[in-house]
């Protein structure tokens, strides 16, 4: 690469690693080029953005940015999966790719400027969505409050069913009552 091309190339980085939600370092060995199209394909369905970076490059990108601290995972092949949506997204379609083909493999990642190892990035694919969290915590809201509701309906039924009851005992009375002859 000419030395303007890398320039550029290490803005675009440092822009990268300062504005992403979240960065997965992850060594693609044992992918091979039909593979690793397909990763790409599943990345780009889900919105994360996945790149094979030159090492040098990315060194010089994230100085002076939140993921300072990755720099020391920058050796071997290194891929970058980063996505501006929810922090978990790039880390589950990896897991879930490599569940299937054994790679990628996970070197480290930063989550909302903390850095973190493999073992946290499996946990963090592991986690529900933040609209799949948001969902059951308005289930868990609703839950009571419809609970009532039925109770209520419970209640105001059942009351209907007996005033019914009354009403037609008291009709079965006053025709009963009716067809006796009068003792006057």
């Amino acid at each position: 690469m000419a030395r303007p091309q890398k320039v550029q190339r290490v803005e675009e980085l440092s822009e990268l690693f300062s504005g992403a939600r979240s960065v997965i370092l992850n060594d693609f060995t044992g992918l091979n080029v039909e593979k690793m199209s397909e990763l790409r394909k599943l990345c780009r369905e889900s919105g994360v953005k996945y790149l094979v970076i030159k090492n040098t490059l990315a060194k010089r990108g994230v100085k002076d940015t939140p993921a300072a601290e990755l720099e020391s995972f920058f050796e071997g092949p290194t891929a970058v999966a980063y996505g501006d949506g929810e922090e978990n997204v790039s880390a589950k379609v990896l897991a879930k790719f490599a569940e299937e083909n054994e790679a990628p493999k996970f070197k480290a990642g930063l989550v909302e400027g903390r850095v973190i190892d493999a073992a946290e990035i499996m946990a963090l694919s592991k986690l529900p969505s933040r609209s799949e969290l948001l969902s059951l915590m308005l289930a868990g809201i609703k839950s009571p409050a419809n609970g009532l509701v039925s109770v209520l309906q419970g209640t105001v039924r059942n009351l209907v069913y007996v005033l019914d009851a009354i009403k037609g005992k008291k009709a079965e009375e006053g025709v009963s009552s009716g067809d006796a002859p009068a003792s006057e």
